[in-house]
C-alpha cells in the first residue's frame, strides 16, 4: 500500500489540486513580505514554482522523496532564471535546519493538519520561528472544520471521476473518511483507479492516512505557545474579512 504522497498518488496530486485558487494569493503575500520565501510542505511545486516564476527566492521543504522528484521534473521544464530561484530540500518540519532566515514562511492548504498532536505542532512552529528574520512573517491557511458536513460524510464512500490531462484516461477516486470527533482525528481510506477508453483497468493504488483538524481558537493559542505574535487574521485568502460563522478558511499572519 502506498502513502498519499508516493507513486501513483504523487501524479494524481496535481490533478486533484488543479482547481485551487491559492497560488495568486501567495504570490501577492510574497510581494508584500518577501523576497526570501520558505514553503513548508512544498510537494510537487504547485506554489513554489509560480513563486519562483514571479522572481522570488523560494526554498521548499518536504519529506516525500516522490513529491520532491516530481517537483524537480517540473522545475527542469522551466527557464534557468526560474530554476535559479528555487531550492528544494528533504527535511522534517519539526527539526529542519537550513542555516538561514527568511522574510516569509508559508504553510499552505491545511499543511498543519498533518501534525496529529498539538505538542508536535508546537515543536514544528518553534522551529519555524527560529527560521524567520526579525521582521519576517509566517502565514498559514487552514480550512475551518465544517462539522455538519463531516457528520454527513462520516463512513460514506465518496466517488469522483477525473480525466488525466496528459493521457485522457479516466481516473476514479474513491475515499471513505471516518471521524473520531472526540479526539479530532480523521481516518481516510483511498483507492485510485485508472481506465483506458474501453474501461480496461490500467493502474490502481490504495492508501490509508490519519489527519487532524484545528479550530481558530486552537491555532491562535498554539501560535502564542510557539512564540509567535499574531498580528492579523482573515477568513479568506482572497479578501481581508473577519473569521466568522460563515468562513470556510482561516488565514493567520504572525511574527
Amino acid at each position: 500500500m502506498q502513502s498519499m504522497y508516493s507513486g501513483f498518488f504523487t501524479e494524481f496530486y496535481d490533478i486533484l489540486h488543479a482547481g485551487l485558487t491559492d497560488v495568486d494569493a501567495y504570490v501577492e503575500f510574497a510581494r508584500k513580505f518577501g523576497p526570501d520565501v520558505l514553503e513548508l510542505g512544498s510537494g510537487t511545486g504547485r506554489i513554489l514554482i509560480p513563486l519562483a516564476r514571479a522572481g522570488f527566492r523560494v526554498t521548499g521543504i518536504d519529506s516525500s522523496d516522490d513529491m520532491i522528484a516530481r517537483c524537480q521534473v517540473r522545475l527542469a521544464l522551466e527557464d534557468e532564471a526560474v530554476r535559479s530561484k528555487a531550492t528544494i530540500v528533504r527535511q522534517d518540519v519539526t527539526k529542519f535546519q537550513l542555516g538561514k532566515r527568511f522574510d516569509l514562511i508559508i504553510a499552505p492548504c491545511n499543511m498543519l493538519n498533518h501534525f496529529l498532536e498539538p505538542g508536535l505542532l508546537i515543536r514544528a512552529l518553534r522551529n519555524v520561528k527560529r527560521h524567520l528574520k526579525p521582521t519576517g512573517v509566517f502565514i498559514l491557511d487552514n480550512g475551518i472544520p465544517d462539522i455538519p458536513y463531516m457528520v454527513d460524510i462520516n463512513r460514506v464512500e465518496r466517488i469522483a471521476a477525473f480525466e488525466h490531462p496528459l493521457t485522457g484516461t479516466k481516473l476514479i477516486h474513491r475515499c471513505t473518511t471516518t471521524y473520531d470527533f472526540a479526539n479530532q482525528l480523521e481516518y481516510n481510506t483511498v483507492h485510485l483507479e485508472e481506465y483506458d477508453e474501453v474501461d480496461n483497468l490500467l493502474r490502481e493504488a490504495a492508501y490509508t492516512s490519519t489527519m487532524t483538524y484545528y479550530f481558530p481558537r486552537e491555532l491562535r493559542l498554539i501560535l502564542e505557545m510557539s512564540g509567535f505574535e499574531l498580528f492579523h487574521e482573515q477568513g479568506s485568502l482572497h479578501q481581508d474579512c473577519p473569521i466568522d460563522a460563515g468562513s470556510t478558511e482561516m488565514v493567520f499572519f504572525a511574527r
